[in-house]
């Protein structure tokens, strides 16, 4: 084996490739360090130094990151990678994250467990300049503290293949020496000191050391259960190329490290991820006192697309995990609150789902396992996405409840696609904003896409984790959960299904269109199928009321009026009518032969002034007005169906009694 060693000088590295790389501790200045530039090794990297030590190791700076290509290579050595990754500065807001390096004393060779404590070799260290780093501490209070890094163990949890709230800690399982955390898995922590900035400037730099993860990492799943797993490498990595692999989706354009593109993976989850936000402003270590929710991601079933992220609604929690009836709501998903969830950071935690089983498969079917493959990693830096977070969440701007509408300037039609001046796949898309009782806006984002179903579509559509007692949702065919994110095939008669349900006596719920990147062929309409009435939400707000319930099955989100006729049936319905006039007889008939229903008649003298009226009468096919009480002259007569036909014709009228 060949050996290479970087010395100080080489801190501009650009780029380096290697089959494998060697790191000895010779001398002083024998280690790499990477200067915000990529390193590709084939094979396998070796260290031969220690945590404690200089010499020997790998040092990733400036987003430096670390690219393997072959699944099969162990890592290493007793030496470190040592990558830097920024923590939120406050010691009350969590974070989900995972571990790119395992403890490096631990043997055989390859992936290792990280330990969460002072002792376990490789792990989480304080910064004191750009080679050295002290271990940090661990206390049982529940603050932790900036200086010296010190972390509160309290709130260390793993959530591995969990479906709820169950048990003594609602599923969350303590992460400790006997219980350390395995390769990919995600874990719980919360952030350090006492302010609430969660910008750049407010961050905690944590140094994670250890030997660098590499090649095929899997995590166990249950079928409908959750698990919290995370980006496991020193590197960004393609999520979307992760779930769509994971849940059995073609993943042939997907953007990643590879030479030929990987086969389509086995169907294990169902192809979302799910991101916790909170309100960092809340100073409370208190579930009851918290404002958080789960926000969804999918790929939209095409990896040349940027996918689709809907942030939560915050609602304040109960002791037990559920929702707190009369806490605050604040929204969150607002324009300038996107973040771009289909490139994940270094670090980065995020919660799948395993799949149902089939009819087929029994229910004592042994885990699933989520695979991690070097094909994933991707060399992006949060520095050059504006739309990146590098406390990896989206900032805490409360907004106002009102609604408005962004028509993106576009020639794409609906149940189209088109590529941006990226390269990037744009299905037609829309979002729902609906305020929910005067208190918060609830959003909905729909896709149009052709290789979609009406049914849940795997790495397509997105369940909402955090639903309200009071909210609205979406309703997919043969599905009971509430999605926030529905994929579908386009069509002008198809009808997309809405879940209403209200916690209090009476309910209100005021709906829009409020964004749209696509022309509609005939709007977009909210349709109440009790009274069959259709309301038009893309250039109107609509505000209805229901009583405390849930209401599955009443409205639905359509892309035409059906109830409006066409003009060959305006048309027809126009030359139906006939009017008379008897002088003899002092009457006004008018003849309705297609027994269209009427919603009213009039008539008017030159003037406009209303002379009579009949109001609602239905199909009759003939309908009879006196006017024997009116002067000679000539009369307009104007005839209005419940559909707002209009049809009009004079009269002259000769009193002769």
């Amino acid at each position: 084996m060949g050996k290479f060693y970087s010395y100080f000088f080489f801190l501009l590295l650009p780029f380096f490739a290697s089959a494998q790389l060697y790191i000895g501790k010779n001398t002083t200045n024998s280690y790499v360090y990477n200067k915000g530039e990529i390193i590709y090794v084939t094979e396998n990297v070796q260290l031969e130094g220690a945590a404690n030590l200089t010499e020997g190791n790998f040092y990733m700076r400036e987003e430096g990151q670390l690219i393997q290509g072959d699944n099969a290579s162990n890592n290493q050595g007793a030496g470190v990678l040592s990558i830097y990754q920024e923590n939120t500065r406050n010691a009350w807001d969590y974070h989900m994250w995972a571990s790119p390096v395992g403890d490096q004393n631990l043997t055989p060779n390859g992936n290792a467990s990280f330990y969460l404590d002072a002792n376990g070799g490789g792990g989480i260290y304080e910064r004191k300049n750009n080679l050295e780093s002290t271990i940090a501490s661990f206390t049982n209070s529940y603050d932790g503290v900036i200086s010296p890094l010190t972390i509160s163990n309290t709130w260390l949890y793993k959530y591995v293949a969990t479906s709820g709230y169950l048990g003594a800690n609602f599923g969350w399982v303590k992460i400790n020496n006997s219980n350390p955390l395995k390769v990919g898995e995600g874990f719980s922590m919360k952030g350090f000191g006492a302010t609430t900035d969660s910008g750049p400037t407010g961050g905690t730099p944590l140094d994670f050391r250890g030997r660098p993860n590499n090649g095929l990492i899997q995590v166990e799943v249950k079928p409908e259960q959750r698990t919290l797993v995370g980006n496991p490498y020193p590197s960004a990595m393609n999520l979307s190329f992760f779930l769509l692999y994971n849940s059995g989706q073609d993943v042939s354009n997907c953007y990643g490290t590879y030479t030929t593109p990987p086969s389509t993976g086995p169907y294990t989850i169902t192809g979302e991820a799910y991101f916790w936000e909170s309100d960092s402003n809340v100073q409370s270590h208190y579930l009851a006192d918290y404002l958080g929710g789960y926000g969804t991601f999918t790929p939209a079933m095409d990896c040349t697309s940027e996918g689709i992220y809907t942030a939560p609604t915050y609602i304040m929690y109960n002791e037990d995990g559920t929702e707190r009836e009369g806490g605050p709501s604040i929204d969150t998903d607002t324009a300038g609150n996107e973040i771009d969830r289909r490139i994940s950071p270094i670090g980065q935690g995020f919660f799948i789902l395993g799949r149902k089983l089939t009819e087929e498969e029994s229910s004592t079917t042994p885990l699933f396992k989520a695979s991690f493959i070097n094909e994933f990693r991707v060399f992006e830096k949060e520095a050059d996405n504006t739309t990146y977070n590098p406390v990896f969440k989206s900032k805490n701007e409360k907004t106002k409840t009102s609604l408005s509408v962004n028509k993106s300037p576009t020639d794409l039609r609906a149940g189209g696609l088109t590529y941006d001046e990226k390269g990037f796949l744009v299905m037609p898309k829309f979002t729902l904003s609906t305020i929910v009782n005067k208190k918060y806006v609830r959003t909905l984002t729909g896709l149009m896409y052709e290789n979609a179903t009406l049914g849940f579509d795997a790495a397509g559509d997105g369940k909402n984790r955090s639903a309200l007692s009071s909210d609205i949702n979406f309703k997919l065919e043969n599905e009971t959960f509430p999605y926030l994110i529905n994929i579908f095939p386009y069509n002008l008669e198809h009808r997309l299904g809405l879940t209403v349900e209200g916690e209090k006596e009476n309910n209100t719920f005021a709906i829009k269109v409020t964004d749209l990147n696509f022309i509609t062929d005939d709007g977009i309409w909210l349709h109440d199928k009790v009274t069959d009435e259709y309301h038009d939400i893309l250039d109107n707000s609509y505000e209805f009321t229901v009583p405390k319930g849930v209401y599955p099955d009443r409205y639905e989100i359509t892309f035409k009026d059906f109830n409006a006729v066409t003009l060959e049936v305006v048309e027809e319905v126009k030359k139906s009518f006939a009017v008379y006039q008897n002088n003899s007889r002092a009457e006004l008939t008018v003849l309705n032969p297609l027994e269209t229903e009427l919603k009213e008649i009039s008539v008017f003298d030159i003037t406009g002034r209303l002379l009579a009226s009949k109001i609602n009468e239905g199909t009759n096919n003939k309908v009879v007005i006196s006017s024997s009480n009116w002067s000679d002259g000539i009369y307009i007569v104007k005839v209005i169906t419940r559909d707002n036909v209009e049809f009009s014709k004079k009269v002259s009228v000769i009193n002769m009694k």
